[in-house]
């Protein structure tokens, strides 16, 4: 995707800086949803392989039950803590032993039916297309909840690590002594803008948990103390499939289980809605009950397709409600939740992937100019303070880490379309 050359100056700064920071940002580990965003900015720049390699490079690390990693340690690094070490997962290259939303699905499918070179779409998506739907069969198989809703068995698999709705379902989860507690993410971020030590410890405990269980990607729901559905993760899983299928139909594959896939998981998330709250709420499966903590989560329904009229109604009354109380959107958390913290990793901030991903779903819900507006607003926000992790809501301030990649690729893939 060549850049136009009537594009404004602030464009091409936006350009440029972003294709840096997709540059300068080293490779020792690879996060698996974020590599979808990054094969998207990839392409947007017009470097198509380097987009594709993006995906192959997460695939290729699969695990033979269909799991992908939420983490690849392609190199060794103490940058980051829990490593390979602490998992213990017995792979080459090291992994951890959990997944993360599978958003690299949809760029994947992105990436086919927009790629100008249609024999290499061809190409690569021949390679990839029995690892994605794989991935996505495996999430059927071993992750369905009592609702058809996608169970996340950690946090950290839900990419959103210490949003509101895991406090409660956390909270039985036992707390690690792991001699080795180090908060690296604290060395560079201030510990007020990350999870607690407490919530640290509780994430440690349930790694130790499924290691415990020789990390049987089957039973993971059985064997880790926090079990819970998820929307966002169930959301995610069923645009995936249904934008694979779309793209796969174009090449001639037979798409049957991905169509399958789409509407157990668009039922599985309708089975969440909670009409007292008008929200879509988790389950956990341990406690065997709702949890009513309203944060950006449920609005990933839209993304789906997996809201009907009336419920995006509720959805964009409670946004409004919002944006009366905090001058930038779309926080993480409701401002009215007793638990949010404008600086708190998710338990607050506006994230510029959360914001694309409920652009998408405003505009094929019918309200494709709020999604216009959303669009301007983030892109405002971050010429306003760089290509940064997460957002003050209040100030617009940039938070979190700098240089961030995602922030950076969906810039070039949305925000200066």
């Amino acid at each position: 995707m060549t850049p136009e050359a009537s594009e404004t100056a602030s464009t091409r700064r936006l350009r440029d800086g972003a294709v840096a920071v997709l540059e300068e940002n080293h490779r020792d580990g690879q996060w698996c949803w974020d590599s979808g965003p990054i094969a998207l900015g990839w392409a947007a720049a017009g470097r198509w392989d380097d987009a594709w390699t993006e995906l192959d490079r997460l695939l290729s690390a699969q695990w033979a039950s269909g799991m992908v990693p939420h983490i690849v340690f392609w190199e060794e690094s103490e940058d980051y803590f829990p490593g390979p070490d602490v998992w213990a997962t017995d792979r080459e290259p090291p992994t951890t032993g959990i997944t993360q939303p599978p958003l690299p699905v949809t760029a994947a499918a992105r990436l086919a039916r927009a790629d100008p070179d249609r024999t290499r779409a061809r190409t690569r998506l021949d390679v990839l297309w029995p690892r994605l739907v794989a991935w996505l069969e495996w999430i059927e198989r071993a992750r369905t909840g009592p609702h058809g809703g996608a169970v996340v068995v950690h946090p950290w698999e839900s990419g959103m690590d210490n949003s509101p709705r895991w406090d409660g379902p956390l909270r039985t989860a036992p707390e690690a002594t792991h001699r080795h507690l180090e908060r690296r993410d604290v060395a560079t971020v201030s510990a007020k803008q990350r999870p607690t030590d407490v919530e640290y410890r509780r994430y440690l405990g349930i790694v130790q948990a499924l290691r415990a269980a020789a990390w049987d990607t089957e039973h993971q729901v059985r064997d880790s103390p926090f079990a819970v559905e998820d929307v966002a993760f169930t959301a995610i899983t069923a645009r995936a499939a249904a934008d694979l299928s779309e793209a796969g139909q174009g090449f001639g594959f037979d798409t049957s289980a991905l169509d399958r896939i789409a509407g157990a998981a668009r039922a599985g998330i309708a089975a969440l809605w909670d009409a007292g709250e008008g929200w879509f709420l988790p389950f956990d499966v341990r406690a065997r009950h709702r949890v009513v903590s309203i944060t950006a989560g449920g609005l990933l329904a839209m993304w789906a397709g997996a809201a009907d009229d009336g419920q995006v109604a509720r959805l964009v009354a409670r946004l409004d409600a919002w944006a009366e109380v905090l001058p930038f959107a779309i926080t993480s958390a409701d401002p009215a939740e007793p638990r949010f913290d404008p600086e708190r990793y998710w338990r607050g901030p506006v994230w510029v992937l959360l914001n694309w991903m409920i652009a998408d779903g405003l505009a094929s819900s019918g309200h494709a100019e709020r999604a216009e507006r959303l669009r301007a607003g983030t892109r405002a926000l971050v010429e306003r303070s760089g290509f940064c992790e997460y957002y003050d809501p209040r100030t617009g301030a940039g938070i979190g880490g700098q240089g961030f990649s995602w922030t950076a690729a969906l810039t070039l893939a949305w925000l200066i379309l």
